[in-house]
Parts: structure tokens; sequence; C-alpha cells
């Protein structure tokens, strides 16, 4: 009866299947058009390294469109989606009454979430909030947080994307210049190029974060604010 979908180009692999499902009459609803996007990162990035890339790429690969999808690591853009998820839910069928209700609650405690987060982090001086990351997708965390994202081992919010050489040589420069302590992994992206970061330029932490899923039931992370809550302690504490 409804499909929940971020949008974005999040579910790239998978665009073609819910435009189907949309041309059948069931309601889709995108929540990532509810918030004010970030570009993607990579957008310059790859007119910059075209010469780089093969000329057989497949194009669908950077077809991840112009906005950064990973609008989660923000609890106020996911306060932004909470109408539209329950104008979906109201039309097909659940209770407007009860979902105002939940609307209001949840955002309520996201707002909470934001200000605990804040206290966190505020624990970390402004010029140790340094980011490296194996895959573009913390751009919004930093954009809240006031953070500074130096570079990624993938430059692209696309979870099609490749590595490139001469961005990891850039990196390690990056790296070895501002004494940056921890490089951030993912626990569904290969760590591999990050390892090998990691130990070409000695004395930096690999530290992974579940950036795209939960925790399993009944860990601290098996629900959206206890994961934001870990993460957002596991960046603070790998970077003090």
């Amino acid at each position: 009866a409804l499909v929940v979908a971020n949008g974005l180009g999040l579910e790239e692999s998978l665009e073609d299947t819910i435009d189907a499902v949309e041309a059948d009459g069931v309601t889709v609803v995108r929540v990532g058009a509810s918030v004010d996007p970030l570009p993607a990162a990579d957008e310059d990035h790859d007119e910059d390294h075209d010469e780089d890339h093969d000329e057989d790429h497949d194009e669908d690969h950077d077809d991840h469109g112009p906005d950064d999808p990973h609008i989660w690591f923000d609890p106020m853009r996911v306060a932004a989606t909470l109408p539209a998820i329950a104008d979906g839910l109201s039309a097909a069928g659940v209770d407007r009454s009860a979902l105002d209700a939940c609307v209001a609650e949840y955002t309520e405690r996201l707002e909470r979430l934001d200000a605990e987060l804040r206290d966190t982090v505020a624990t970390l001086p402004s010029e140790r909030r340094l980011l490296i990351t194996n895959h573009d997708s913390l751009s919004y965390f930093a954009d809240r947080y006031e953070f500074e994202v130096l570079g990624s081992v993938i430059p692209s919010p696309s979870s099609l994307a490749a590595t490139n050489p001469g961005d990891l040589e850039e990196l390690a420069t990056l790296i070895a210049d501002t004494g940056v302590p921890a490089i951030f992994a993912e626990t569904q992206h290969s760590s591999d190029d990050t390892d090998a970061l990691a130990e070409r330029v000695g004395d930096v932490e690999v530290v992974t974060l579940q950036t795209g899923t939960l925790g399993e039931s009944g860990s601290d992370t098996d629900s959206y604010v206890g994961w934001l809550t870990v993460t957002t302690q596991t960046i603070t504490e790998a970077l003090s």
C-alpha cells in the first residue's frame, strides 16, 4: 500500500523497480524531498578527474543525482521528513490523529537528541573536528555539528563508486600534514583501501562506523536515536 524511499539517488539500483510500482498506483514517499539537501561533494570532483576514468566506465554508476542522500546523519532533517511519512501512512489507512501524535512526540525526541549530540561534540575542540572517511557519507553530520570533511577514500556519495589512486595520494599527504588521528570506515563498504592508507601513513587508527544500518535487536544501536548517539560518541572519542 505504501513505499517509503529515501530518494536523492540512494536507491540507485532499485529506482526502476520503485518507479514501476509507483506507475502501478502505489503511493511512494521520497523523504529526501522533505529536507534541504546538501550538494553531492563529488560534483566538481568528477569533472576534475574525468581523464582518470576508463572510457568504458558504466555511466549509471555515477548517476546518483546532484544531492547527497545521507540525510539521516542530521536528526533535524529527519524530523522534517515526518509529516510526509505521516501523510503517506494516512493515505494508506492509518488513523490520522494517532499519526499526528506520533509525529509530535518523535519530533520532540529528535530535538532532545540534537541537543544531546551538541553536548557530546562540545567536548571536542573545533580544530580537532576533522573527518577523513572511506566513503563520502558524513557531510550532513559535519554540517549539523560543525565538523570539516577533509576527504574520502571514495570521494562520492554513490555506493557504486570506486577509489582513485590520485585521491589516495592526496589523502595520505593531508593526513600526515594535519595529524588527523582516525579514518572512519563503514561496515557496508570494504575497508581494504582505508586500511592500506592507514598503514602507509602510520599513527592513524581506522574506526568502523555503522553508517547505513542499525544494530541487532537489543543492542545500543537498534534504534535511530541509539544509533546516532553511539555514532557521535564514537567519532568524538576517536578524534579526542
